[in-house]
């Protein structure tokens, strides 16, 4: 019995493990790097749209060499080969256009939009009345469902080791 209840208890705990695991790893992946694929003589998406301080990194996935070039003069990736790639951290807002110089019919678009502006968080002046204002409130946010789902198995399972634990003391 106290054999079927260890293994009960570490398949559990093994459980608990990868539940928590999958939530962590289930979490968005960090803004701020974009990808864009040069294949088929083509950029890949041809439209971005990123925010300020975020970084594209073009790679050369054709058997010749193409460059990411902006139309104004911002960035020139230079003669890209097969296989390289090349990055550039936008640190404006605006719509930066751009082509491959030996294909200029290959072309895309960065579009680099402005951080947005926290909402004010001061309360508006009361009334003459003195009456409180209408205000709106996000609702409170808990734990995902895996993420109890998570901690009530590690709760069964330490729960279960303790039962083991004091079983095999009572012997």
């Amino acid at each position: 019995m106290a054999q079927r209840l260890t293994r009960l208890t570490i398949a559990l705990a093994a459980a608990a493990g990868l539940l928590l695991l999958g939530t962590a790893t289930s979490l968005p992946a960090r803004a701020g790097s974009h990808a864009v694929e040069i294949a088929d003589f083509a950029f890949s998406p041809p439209t971005l749209t990123i925010g300020v301080g975020e970084t594209v990194a073009w790679s050369n996935s054709d058997p010749v060499v193409h460059t990411a070039t902006s139309t104004s003069g911002a960035f020139d990736s230079g003669d890209l080969d097969p296989g390289e790639s090349y990055s550039v951290t936008f640190t404006a807002p605006g719509i930066y256009e751009y082509l491959c110089t030996p294909h200029p019919t290959m072309t895309g678009t960065i579009i680099v939009e402005a951080a947005p502006t926290p909402a004010s968080t001061a309360a508006p002046p009361l009334s003459g009345d003195d009456s409180l204002p209408d205000v709106a409130m996000p609702p409170p946010q808990g734990p995902s469902v895996i993420q109890l789902i998570g901690i009530g198995l590690v709760i069964l399972s330490t729960l279960s080791a303790l039962l083991i634990g004091s079983s095999r003391g009572t012997r």
